[in-house]
């Protein structure tokens, strides 16, 4: 079976989106909004981050470079081209769109939603910073809060529950819709595997680094990797709180960014299909804050908590390997101003 065959179960629901190819173009020509989103979406640098000495190098998608400021934008405009794509020739007024997020997700399809004059329901955690309900409500979009402490799988459940009672929603459901890793296969590995003979210096890749979170980004731009690097190592990074494929319960403990696990040994089915071949570590939030801190201080740029994680275990790797190799990881986002402002 080949990497694009594969299947896994559903998480715990019966609620599975049909997959279909989308033709992005296409939809760009019906919504003018639609094209001028993706005209701003991606290009985004990939540079050589801090490594270790006498390891080899750390190469890094910088992804607040998008429209939204993060690499969700990517995936909002995926997401959105094949709910417009489904919703067909009806008045796009007609379209409402819901989604869960950990946050991110949410502020890059507000503000394409808004664009596009589409009505936009998000599901969020009750630890959402204030600084992003503060955009959301500023764009119209509304949203309900889960309680913390239930974890990121009780935001799922509720928006597939809100779904199935009030299907005028259009769920876009990110961790089953094919769109989005197949987005980041198209766009994001594409970009790296171009900029990489420029900014590695002809090394080779050896490992290929990135926060599991839904699962698009890591396997989406694996599938793009493994297309000329057929050996290339896979490493998803989860939070110590709450590690991928946890048999623990849920909890409510500070996590770093958009990706902590389920509990109860639910998996993010995107992932779940190569278990096999993903080597897993974890990295804990107060690490990920002195590791900003740590960041911002040796280059004078900021960037956010999963970039951090993601960054830690990329140095880890490449303190293993030659210099002439390079460990590919990606920069998700540049971090909140509430976590800035505990940093200081």
């Amino acid at each position: 079976m080949n990497s694009t065959e594969r299947t896994v179960e559903p998480i715990d629901t019966p609620w599975v989106p049909v997959d279909t190819a989308v033709d992005y173009l296409g939809v760009e020509r019906r919504h003018p909004a639609f094209r001028a989103f993706g005209a701003r979406l991606g290009g985004t640098p990939l540079i050589e981050a801090p490594g270790p000495a006498g390891g080899a190098a750390v190469l890094a998608k910088c992804e607040w470079h998008n429209p939204e400021g993060s690499i969700k934008d990517r995936v909002a405009y995926a997401l959105v081209g094949a709910a417009l794509q489904a919703h067909g020739q009806r008045p796009v007024e007609e379209l409402r769109v819901l989604e869960y997020s950990g946050g991110n997700l949410s502020r890059a399809l507000s503000g394409l939603c808004r664009d596009l004059g589409i009505a936009a329901r998000f599901v969020l955690s009750s630890a959402s910073p204030r600084s992003l309900l503060d955009t959301l409500e500023e764009r119209g979009a509304r949203f309900d809060l889960v309680e913390a402490d239930l974890g990121f799988i009780e935001v799922i459940r509720t928006a597939l529950a809100v779904a199935e009672k009030e299907p005028d929603w259009t769920l876009l459901y990110q961790h089953r819709n094919s769109a989005n890793p197949a987005f980041h296969a198209r766009t994001t590995g594409a970009e790296i595997l171009d900029a990489l003979p420029a900014v590695s210096g002809g090394r080779t890749p050896e490992a290929w680094v990135a926060s599991i979170g839904t699962g698009g980004t890591l396997i989406g731009v694996l599938r793009a990797l493994r297309g000329r690097f057929p050996g290339v190592r896979a490493v998803g990074v989860c939070p110590s709180e709450l590690p991928y494929g946890s048999e623990e319960p849920p909890n409510g403990l500070p996590k770093y960014g958009g990706s902590g696990g389920f509990g109860h040994g639910l998996k993010q089915p995107f992932v779940a299909a190569y278990d096999a071949e993903i080597e897993h570590r974890n990295v804990s939030y107060p690490q990920c804050l002195d590791l900003m801190a740590e960041y911002r201080d040796l280059t004078g740029v900021r960037i956010g908590s999963s970039a951090a994680a993601n960054w830690a275990v990329a140095r880890e790797i490449a303190a293993s390997l030659p210099p002439s190799s390079t460990v590919l990881t990606v920069f998700p986002d540049a971090g909140t101003p509430e976590e800035w402002e505990r940093i200081g």
